[in-house]
């Protein structure tokens, strides 16, 4: 709740990312069409009366009700309690919440008649110069909003501001080429073209940057799988082609088709059956269709509902009928440290066998989904916030699952894999856990005389039961299952390589606990 992301503030300024997200969230659910009434009523309870937040909520609902007809006491009283709430913040420095609160009153300023750039996109600058310099505390993919909404008002802004706006974002792109955040450095070079040309001043030194951005990435990258170095290549041909040389294009070209053949050979067996570049476009494709129809966070929440990513185990099995050779012998599992850690019956032995290409063809799905969700958010399609606004839509998820899971989403988009892989995992049974005990289904087991909440293991056997197969059994042999990856048991003993820890495992392990969040409340709540 508002109430507690508050209190979390007031201890932690550093953290008011978390407050910025559940006032995010009440506002965007009094916007849609669906009835959050109980929901903002129980917000405003445990607020005080005479808050900024209370006063907004209390304005944007009266707003939205009266159908935009309720001028002073909606938006007119909303714009208030946004500038109060922005130099609340100010003074408290939750400068997430204080640059949120810019926005969102641009936001509302631009749906009226008579809107002005000048004057708010000056206080915006002030803003920004103030607090994205150095070390800051706001997070770079709301810098990037405010930057795309004074770029979308170019050529109505005065000199001085659109000179005050190259200068923050030349500083940035500087700032980022440093930390070797090579994704989000060609976003602020991209920003510094377009402001350039709109001035008709020589952008020629961007262009080389740009080029030596994705040489640098690509270095960056090389012990990455061929794949992923391929769709690095891939979008520099597509950015740069206009200014590339015809020696430089043709040279990016031939590497191209080299990793793309290196990649087939990195596939586990079977991966020739696989066209994984159409498999990606497919994916890809998919969401950019969904947004057009709604949003990005939208497409998201929908691309969680497909079975991207997690294999098939039925025609696993069904390729196994085919080939049953492949399948007679028993197999120990040895872990990398050389210990056995499991072992599955050969035939006519007692217990459950994963078809011997259902692990490989799991990889595939998994590596898949990776370099299209790699691809969507460097092509900025896909966007930090949609995870957040989908997390917090889902009933259930604790304020520590969502506290933890912004950490992780943070380290994610900004290129720290192994923290992001070790926040979020735990996570993955806490929302498991937390979203059955909403639908009201029991999660614990009985230990003699005891009752005790069950493993990870079994509460992937609910899926498995209830929702579906091939989705329960991808969770297993992902997280849990010896002879599997074993994902969550190689964290928690310290057996995770660390050149494992990348992108793929980072993205996919996020984009599977939403969906589990997901498919559990999606499918109770129809029952």
């Amino acid at each position: 709740m508002i109430s507690d992301k508050l209190q979390q503030a007031d201890v932690d300024p550093e953290k008011d990312y978390h407050l910025k997200g559940d006032i995010r969230r009440i506002l965007e659910g009094l916007e849609s069409d669906l009835n959050h009434s109980g929901l903002v009523e129980e917000e405003l309870e445990a607020l005080p009366s005479d808050h900024p937040v209370s006063d907004l909520i209390e304005a944007v609902e009266v707003w939205e009700s009266s159908g935009h007809e309720d001028f002073e006491n909606g938006i007119q009283a909303a714009l208030t309690a946004l500038d109060d709430l922005h130099e609340l913040a100010l003074e408290n420095e939750w400068y997430s919440v204080a640059s949120y609160s810019l926005l969102k009153s641009m936001e509302y300023r631009e749906e009226l008649s008579g809107f002005d750039p000048t004057t708010e996109f000056g206080e915006v600058l002030d803003f920004l110069h103030t607090r994205f310099y150095g070390k800051s505390d706001v997070h770079l993919g709301e810098l990037r909003t405010h930057v795309q909404k004074m770029l979308e008002n170019l050529e109505t802004m005065e000199d001085d501001n659109i000179s005050s706006l190259l200068d923050l974002v030349e500083d940035r792109a500087t700032q980022q080429r440093k930390n070797k955040n090579y994704t989000s450095e060609r976003d602020y070079l991209e920003y510094q073209i377009t402001i350039k040309n709109q001035l008709e001043e020589d952008v020629s030194s961007e262009q080389s940057r740009m080029i030596e951005s994705y040489e640098d990435e690509f270095e960056q990258k090389k012990s990455a799988k061929s794949m992923i170095k391929a769709s690095i290549l891939e979008r520099a041909v597509a950015t740069c082609q206009s200014y590339l040389s015809d020696e430089k294009e043709n040279s990016w070209r031939l590497k191209i088709r080299e990793l793309n053949k290196e990649a087939i050979e990195e596939m586990p067996r079977r991966a020739e059956e696989v066209d994984i570049s159409e498999d990606v476009s497919r994916i890809v494709n998919q969401f950019k269709q969904s947004k057009k129809e709604s949003s990005s966070w939208e497409a998201l929440a929908m691309l969680l509902y497909s079975p991207v990513g997690q294999g098939d185990f039925e025609k696993a099995l069904e390729i196994a009928g085919e080939h049953p050779a492949a399948n007679m012998l028993p197999r120990h599992v040895i872990s990398g440290e050389g210990d056995s850690v499991g072992s599955e019956p050969g035939f006519g032995q007692e217990g459950e066998k994963a078809p011997s290409s259902y692990i490989p063809g799991m990889e595939v799905s998994n590596h898949i989904l990776a370099v299209a969700l790699h691809q969507l958010i460097d092509e900025n399609k896909l966007f930090e916030a949609d995870f957040y606004n989908v997390l917090s839509l889902i009933p259930g998820v604790s304020i520590q699952d969502e506290a933890f899971l912004t950490d992780a989403l943070i380290n994610l988009f900004e290129g720290r894999y192994a923290e992001s892989i070790h926040i979020a995992i735990p996570r993955l049974e806490s929302i498991t856990a937390n979203v059955y005990q909403e639908v009201g289904k029991a999660v614990t087991k009985n230990q003699g005389t005891v009752y005790e909440q069950k493993g990870l293991g079994g509460l992937f056997g609910l899926i498995e039961e209830d929702i579906d197969l091939n989705f329960g059994k991808y969770l297993q042999y992902r997280y849990t299952n010896t002879s599997g990856h074993n994902l969550r048991n190689k964290l928690a003993h310290g057996q995770l390589k660390y050149s494992a820890a990348d992108f793929t495992q980072a993205s996919t392990i996020i984009f599977d606990t939403l969906r589990v969040g997901a498919r559990i409340n999606a499918e109770y709540r129809e029952v």
